[in-house]
């Protein structure tokens, strides 16, 4: 007998609205498909949400806790003893060390809200600063341009009324990034092609041809590496014709003229030469954006993981702001929340403000600054490996997987397993959870309850959906939040919980409270209890809820703007940063040393690391072989299909070449978070360990110590049969 259940897909922030078959008497999931009466994703849903029943029944899925034995060798553990296991070295450590030694990492399935909700609770209670993520890993630089920029409260022009949008190293085809600019996020392709059938220009900067670019209007290829310069041009290619607004510039902003004398050396002539992007069409692309009338400029990993991160972002700010790319005073906000409160929203900008070094508690190593109220991942090997006061001693990982996520490969592999205790929560035994201590089996997304509250304000739209779970977990098996519900009590610290979700910057924990929720239901109900709509009526919905909330108008400044709260055209630093790219000479044709440079990507069938220990889905999609140029593999004599290793300054890899003619010639494009546990396993079936190639004590933000991943200088050496891996 089959049944079929309503839900919604959770791999990725789109939330594709699915129905799945579930076997009444086997209780195995069999069958996922879209649900075409989803008001949002209208029965769209991609190869990763169809693979949801294979992550459910993968034969090496977790049913319980596992502890490593004296002979090295992880085996069973009942999961209310290893909580107490775990909750007495902890305490141990705390006793002897303090609550510094004590630090979790919280990666993409981390940030689940009731799995966040929980962690971060335990983490206060034990009175730890230790939190890092995965959030300062690749886009640290769009909040750090912020904080130097300003912000405009009432957000970006919509899509949806936007006749130009300028996406610069982003790929939402694939991705699904840009739902804060109103864009929906499903099914991206059929959306941007009817988008470009009602009027809208579509201006993409991309070194590769990807899925988005194939479809744009204009599409500039600049050399990886060398964003800064493009927008460079573009902003001088505007203010030099006088094409920005000038009147938003003269009541909102400050600076035009200091970053006008900045960027007028990047002339098109300048920007081709150093760039690749011929002159006419970087013209072209800058006038169509700057014609609007409405519009919004915004960027992605690909220019936040190479070179000048912050600055690429900072640019971009300053185009929408000569521009006036915001939604002002009369328009509609229009999705005011279901289930957070409604807002109501007032013209104007909210000047530069610092979100680094807040706390008392900072890194220890290499001049780094918290984040919010983040440490910067950038800095957790160090923190392991540097003896000392504060050092780390003890770490628990919760959905996520350092070892392959984390730039330095060798040096993450070295901490990680110096630490005196790592536990790992996670639905499957990946890289990280293989070396540690004790591994902790969770449900996967179709075996937990959820709410979408998360990206409450990312639909373009009133919409919200609550899902039962589909089926069962094992007995044996945990929900990350009441696992750390149960170490609190375990530990005898507090584990209190607010009803308000602020992402990324964690909820709060009030001290105060005793009244415990006991489960998932009761976190839902309290986290959503300030929500314009009531979880109950939500409920009522199981294809989800487009809410009939009212739609407030944004309302006019009701004074007038304070020199400090002013949108900031002319930060000192990111404008010194910017006559250093001017000044760079460096940006080469051809490196006869490191005649490539490796660049990021995201691959369709994948979401970071999910789906990469599916059996079945590995067998389906393989790998992530690193793609080139077809004149550039036989340059180098290698076929589509064969390995070669890939070299960069700071270390090596083995990769699969393989052909494709949407690479820029003397480009390597390939995913990170991948790789096996030894240099020697086969990269057919482990993949390629990008981050061997990363040094992360080589950063592109100062303050956060991001690494340089993309743009990376390298070499590709043919593998000769016979010969060991690694010798020259």
């Amino acid at each position: 007998m089959i049944d079929l259940v309503t839900s919604y897909c959770r791999v990725c922030p789109a939330l594709c609205g699915i129905v799945v078959e579930v076997d009444r008497d086997s209780g195995r999931v069999q069958y996922v498909r879209g649900d075409r009466l989803h008001p949002m994703s209208q029965g769209y849903t991609c190869t990763k949400g169809r693979a949801l029943p294979e992550e459910v029944h993968a034969p090496d899925r977790l049913t319980g806790a596992l502890r490593r034995s004296r002979a090295g060798v992880l085996e069973p553990v009942a999961t209310d003893r290893a909580i107490d296991e775990i909750a007495e070295q902890l305490h141990g450590i705390i006793e002897e060390h303090g609550p510094r030694a004590v630090a979790m990492y919280v990666g993409t399935r981390g940030y689940e809200v009731l799995q966040l909700t929980g962690a971060r609770a335990w983490l206060r209670g034990i009175g730890s600063p230790g939190f890092y993520s995965t959030y300062t890993i690749d886009q640290p630089g769009k909040d750090l341009a912020r904080a130097r920029h300003g912000s405009w409260p009432a957000g970006f022009q919509d899509v949806a009324t936007s006749d130009v949008v300028l996406l610069v190293g982003t790929n939402p085809v694939v991705s699904t990034v840009t739902s804060y600019i109103g864009m929906p996020m499903t099914n991206l392709r059929v959306e941007l092609r009817r988008l470009r059938a009602r009027g809208l220009r579509l201006l993409v900067i991309d070194p590769r041809r990807t899925e988005t670019a194939a479809l744009a209007d204009i599409h500039l290829r600049p050399r990886p590496g060398t964003d800064a310069v493009v927008l460079g041009g573009m902003l001088r290619v505007i203010m030099s014709e006088a094409r920005y607004d000038r009147e938003f510039v003269d009541r909102f902003a400050r600076g035009s003229k200091d970053l006008g004398h900045a960027v007028d050396v990047f002339t098109p002539e300048l920007v081709e030469a150093r760039t690749g992007v011929p002159a006419a069409d970087l013209v072209d692309a800058a006038r169509s954006f700057a014609e609007g009338p409405r519009g919004c400029a915004v960027g992605g990993t690909g220019i936040n993981m190479s070179p000048h991160p912050t600055l690429n972002e900072y640019l971009l700010l300053c185009l929408n702001t000569l521009c006036g790319r915001y939604r002002r005073a009369g328009e509609q906000v229009t999705n005011p929340g279901v289930l957070t409160a409604g807002r109501s929203v007032v013209e104007g900008p909210r000047g530069p403000r610092p979100i680094t070094g807040r706390g008392d508690a900072q890194p220890r190593v290499r001049n780094l600054q918290t984040f919010y109220d983040q440490m910067p991942s950038a800095a957790l090997a160090d923190e392991i490996l540097t003896g000392g006061e504060g050092q780390i001693r003890a770490l628990v990982v919760s959905g996520g997987n350092p070892l392959v996520a984390l730039p330095d490969a060798k040096k993450t592999r070295r901490a990680l397993e110096s630490l005196e205790l790592l536990v790992t929560l996670d639905v499957r035994m990946a890289q990280t959870a293989a070396i540690s201590h004790y591994v902790i089996g969770c449900p996967t997304s179709l075996e937990k309850s959820d709410a979408t509250i998360a990206s409450d304000l990312r639909f373009p739209v009133p919409f919200a959906q609550y899902t039962s779970p589909v089926v069962p977990p094992a007995p044996g098996l945990v929900e990350e939040w009441d696992f750390f519900r149960r170490l609190a009590r375990a530990m005898g610290t507090p584990w209190d919980v607010e009803g308000r979700v602020g992402l990324p910057i964690p909820v709060d924990v009030d001290a105060e409270r005793s009244d415990e929720p006991a489960t998932a239901d009761d976190l839902w109900e309290r986290l959503c209890a300030s929500g314009s709509v009531p979880l109950h009526e939500v409920r009522r919905h199981p294809h989800g809820l487009l809410a009939d909330v009212p739609a407030p108008i944004i309302e006019p400044m009701p004074h007038a703007v304070v020199d400090a709260a002013r949108l900031e055209l002319a930060d000192a630093a990111m404008l010194d940063e910017l006559r250093e790219v001017a000044r760079d000479g460096s940006v080469r044709v051809q490196d006869t040393e490191w005649p490539f440079l490796l660049t990021s990507r995201r691959m369709t069938e994948y979401y970071n690391s999910w789906g990469q220990d599916i059996p079945a889905v590995r067998k389906r999609h393989g790998a992530n072989p690193a793609f080139l140029h077809p004149n550039d593999l036989a340059a180098l004599g290698l076929d589509d299909g064969e390995i070669a290793t890939i070299e960069s300054r700071h270390g090596r890899m083995r990769a699969v070449m393989r052909s494709a003619a949407d690479i820029a010639p003397a480009t390597v494009s390939i995913a990170h978070c991948w790789g096996g546990a030894h240099e020697d396993d086969d990269v057919h079936a482990a993949g390629s360990e990008v981050n061997a190639l990363i040094s992360n004590e080589d950063p592109i933000s100062d303050e956060v110590g991001m690494a340089r991943q993309s743009a990376i200088p390298v070499r590709i050496v043919p593998v000769v049969p016979g010969r060991d891996f690694g010798s020259k």
